[in-house]
């Protein structure tokens, strides 16, 4: 009697706490589901939206060394024989931007090799054609067949907010102490935007080439390091709204101070390399501003901002109406301060743009409407 009472009062209980841990199993349930949710943020959509469309360029070329490099061979034989022999370095990344294989990328990734190749993200090696190159912006449009992979899907940098989420991908690490296979696989770095139309020229910016110019770069704290060049830089929805084109740094690494080709730049140039095989030049021929104004001159003119660009000869600018001693204030809105201002202005410009010039003629602003036209090449 005693037993049966007992085992009825565990029973009992047993039944009485069924509710409990049931409710505890649905609650564990319920916050796994919560952290799943969690993980698969916008971060990671975005990152898996863009990764099947990054390819890793290797360069090849010719390298002469010495056979002879022995301290003991130097000191008897001098510094022996040169040869040669073809070397390849994995040097930047690359996106694909069309169905027909059509990859943008940095023209300093790929400038001056013999040969180039695209890795794919599923391990396979294709041979890139270049469909041509521009050295003044820094793009380049490679092609190849690339099997199983996909065009990114292209955003626009008009609209980007500072401080909206971005993530750079691409192949920084350059297959150094790493396998043969993660040498395919792209890494991807997050940041933000952290400032828009920031504009270098030769003098205030490092490591590019010293005779280029970047306007309105899209400034980014995701880390970029060397091999993220030419690699696409997305917003969170996973459009491609710049190419990763260089860094600002003072140790060689990434210090947060990132910058990027405005895509809507990039694909314009895309669009003069697909059709001409080159960027067409805008002709500029014969137009020449003085480098600054007095005061005294600002005076005599009625000029009260202080600033712009007189013009000693109008060249080609004639046929918009520019005339000599017009004071250009503005380019398309944007003040004009100096003769590296007028450069940034026009330089990265496209042969058929417009472009609204505020000048200042006889005591008051007017507006020129120009339309650019390519050089005529001499023959």
């Amino acid at each position: 009697m005693i037993l049966a009472t007992t085992v009825r009062s565990v029973a009992l209980a047993l039944s009485a706490t069924m509710p409990f841990a049931a409710l505890a199993q649905e609650n564990t349930t319920e916050t796994q589901r919560a952290i799943a949710a969690e993980r698969r943020s916008v971060i990671v959509e975005a990152v898996q939206r863009v990764s099947p469309s990054v390819a890793s360029v290797v360069v090849s070329g010719i390298q002469r060394v010495r056979i002879f490099n022995d301290p003991f061979y130097r000191e008897f034989f001098g510094f022996g024989p040169v040869t040669t022999r073809r070397v390849e370095v994995q040097s930047g990344s690359a996106v694909m931007i069309s169905a027909a294989g059509e990859f943008l990328t940095n023209e300093h990734v790929g400038g001056g090799a013999d040969a180039i190749a695209l890795w794919l993200p599923n391990g396979e090696s294709c041979p890139a054609r270049v469909i041509g190159t521009s050295p003044e912006l820094d793009v380049a449009l490679l092609q190849c067949d690339p099997e199983g992979m996909r065009p990114a899907q292209l955003g626009t940098a008009e609209d980007l907010l500072v401080g909206e989420w971005l993530v750079a991908v691409g192949y920084p690490v350059g297959g150094r102490g790493v396998t043969e296979e993660s040498r395919f696989r792209p890494t991807v770095t997050v940041g933000v935007v952290s400032a828009l139309e920031r504009s270098f020229t030769p003098s205030t910016r490092r490591q590019t080439r010293s005779q280029l110019y970047y306007p309105d770069m899209i400034q980014t704290d995701a880390a970029i390091n060397p091999g993220n060049s030419g690699g696409p830089l997305a917003n969170a929805s996973g459009e491609i709204v710049g190419i990763n084109t260089f860094i600002l740094t003072d140790s060689g690494g990434s210090q947060g101070l990132g910058f990027a080709i405005p895509i809507d730049r990039a694909l314009k140039a895309a669009d003069e390399l697909r059709t001409y095989g080159r960027v067409r030049r805008v002709d500029f021929s014969g137009l020449e501003l003085y480098r600054n104004i007095s005061d005294a001159t600002a005076a005599v003119i009625g000029l009260e901002e202080k600033h712009g660009l007189m013009v000693a000869e109008p060249g080609i600018a004639a046929t918009a109406d520019l005339r000599r001693n017009d004071v250009i204030l503005d380019v398309d809105h944007k003040p004009v301060h100096t003769l590296a201002d007028a450069q940034l202005a026009l330089v990265p410009r496209f042969v058929g743009d417009r472009v609204t010039l505020g000048v200042w003629r006889a005591g008051r602003r007017i507006e020129l409407q120009m339309v650019l036209t390519e050089v005529r090449e001499r023959r």
